[in-house]
Parts: C-alpha cells; structure tokens; sequence
C-alpha cells in the first residue's frame, strides 16, 4: 500500500456478505459484475419465481406479435436468457433483428457467449440513453425497470410506446409492491419462504436484501399500469401474478397517439462503438 494512497479493497472485501454460495455483496451496492455473471443464471431460479416458466410465457406471448423483419428489443438484457428463448421461438420467420441492451459489460459478455448469432447485437448502453427503437414489433423489459428511477422508467415506456409499429408489444415483468400495506409484510415473508426452500439460508436472504437498498426500486401495480396509460397504452393486461412480482403485456392499436418527438436521434444506429 502507497503511502497517502489507503487502498479500501481488502477492507470492502471483508465487509461483503454472501447473498448465494458463489455471489457476495456489499449492503446497498448491489453490481452486476464479474462474480455475479459467474452464477447468475442459477442465481436468478433461486431468487425469483417460476423464472423459468415466466420466460416461456414471455415467447409464447411473442408468437401474437413478430412478423418477418420485425426487431425485438431487450431492454436490460443481463445474459441474454429472454433473447435466446425469442429466437428459438421464431427461428421459422424471416429478417428478425434482435437488439438485447445492457450497462453491464460482463452480462452482455455472457449474452453473446449464449447466444451467439449474426442477428443478435448486444448494446454496451444504459437503458435511458436510448432515444429510439426503429422498426420495434416486440420490446421487452424483464426486472429491468425496476432499477430505474421514476422519472427516467417514464421516458423510456414513453419511447417505447412512440417507437412500437402498429399492433406491436410492450412486456415486463417486475417486482412489486402490495397495493395495501396490510399485505406487505405477508408477500414478502412468502417471498422468502420461496428464496430458502430454493436452497438459500436466511443470511443470504437477508444480505441479497440489504445489498438491494437503494437500486431496487419497486412500484405497485397500480402505479406500473399508469406509467403505461400516461404514455399512451390502452391494451394492457396482465398475463402473471405471484405475490409480489408480476408480468403485463401492453400493445399498441391505432387509438393511441404519439407521446414524444423523435429527439436528438441518440440512437445506437449513430453509435456503433456501443455493439459489444
């Protein structure tokens, strides 16, 4: 260690708590970095539930929405597990452009190991930073939004609902809060019940708990269906619900008006330093 120059790291290191046999954490700052990428695909089926059968659905749901030539946007993409499900899922059609975008260099690493097709681009962005999605017939936000802050989650669903062709689809799936603070407490306690008959103790519970202060940001179901209405949606329905977390679909039909200008065209078409 340099004189003058503390290094904290060997001090942070001490101060992580395991939140999974193979990730640890700091209290409040949660990072999708090298050692969370290692074991995320197992970690997430721990963690969240019916993972796996809520992915399916998301491509099931899809089979409604993409045509040939259609592009199909992943907004917070991590390993790129929704990508990979969506192109095995219409393989048979043709020209479909998949765009999976995330600010976790290590995730889109792994996204593209997973994945690996010339149709696939993996964009190195974070998800505000992106002022249009041409040609979009399906976008898809899977836990994604929910680290978002309020203001900057309406702009993206904004662009989202401007930018979608007629008839396309908007899909996500979050984390909630209970609409009545009486059942708060009961969602979350079953939701930890589920976490620790996945294997998970009740330290990791926890320290993935206190990790998540501050990033994770949840809203009610009520208040994510508004933010959809406020920008324009008119078709929403929700196509899951368990406990505290659920999926809502939301197209776009012709009753609905365009919210915002095409801006500064910030896109990633004017960047292709950000293709990873």
């Amino acid at each position: 260690m340099k004189s003058g120059n503390i290094d904290k790291t060997n001090d942070n290191n001490l101060n992580k708590e395991s939140v999974d046999e193979l990730i640890t954490a700091l209290p409040g700052n949660w990072r999708f970095d090298h050692e969370v990428v290692q074991a995320f695909d197992e970690h997430v089926r721990r963690s969240v539930p019916f993972y796996d059968q809520v992915q399916t659905m998301i491509s099931d749901i899809s089979e409604w929405f993409v045509r040939d030539g259609t592009t199909i946007y992943d907004l917070g993409t991590s390993t790129g597990e929704t990508i990979y499900r969506l192109k095995d899922k219409h393989k048979s059609k043709k020209n479909i452009r998949y765009i999976g975008i995330d600010n976790s260099l290590p995730m889109l690493e792994k996204a593209r190991i997973k994945c690996g097709d010339e149709n696939i681009q993996f964009l190195h962005q974070n998800i505000i930073s992106v002022t249009e999605f041409p040609a979009a017939g399906l976008i898809t936000a899977i836990y994604s939004l929910q680290f978002l802050p309020l203001s900057e989650r309406r702009i993206v669903v904004e662009r989202v609902s401007r930018d979608l062709y007629e008839g396309g689809a908007f899909i996500i799936v979050e984390k909630v809060r209970a609409e009545s603070s009486y059942f708060e407490d009961i969602w979350l306690e079953l939701y930890w019940d589920m976490k620790q008959s996945s294997g998970l103790n009740s330290e990791q519970v926890l320290s993935k708990a206190k990790s998540l202060r501050g990033i994770l940001m949840p809203l009610t179901l009520s208040e994510n269906i508004k933010i959809l209405e406020d920008s324009g949606f008119v078709v929403i329905d929700i196509f899951m619900k368990w406990y505290n977390f659920v999926g809502i679909v939301a197209v776009k039909t012709k009753i609905m008006q365009s919210i915002l200008p095409i801006d500064d065209k910030m896109s990633f078409q004017n960047h292709p330093d950000l293709i990873v």
